[in-house]
């Protein structure tokens, strides 16, 4: 459990960096089309940042349901 504990810091310390990497201010894309419209850069970039955030909530409800079911199979609390 001390591992767990220690490795979760360094965990968020890393996916901090790299989000903080992802979202550096970029040079503007031109647009092509008319004012208000996205550009494909513009969206293919932002599908490819939601994939983050969606592997992030996979990643954490599988960590839920591995606790969950670790807990359940250790028995009846100890007194």
């Amino acid at each position: 459990m001390r591992a767990i504990a220690t490795a979760v810091p360094f965990w968020a310390l890393t996916v901090h960096q790299g989000l903080a990497q992802q979202m550096n201010p970029a040079p503007p894309i031109p647009e092509s089309g008319p004012s208000g419209s996205s550009s494909p850069a513009a969206t293919a970039a932002a599908i490819d940042f939601n994939w983050v955030w969606i592997s992030l909530l996979i990643a954490l409800a599988a960590l839920g349901l591995w606790l969950f079911a670790r807990r359940r199979q250790s028995g009846p609390p100890r007194s």
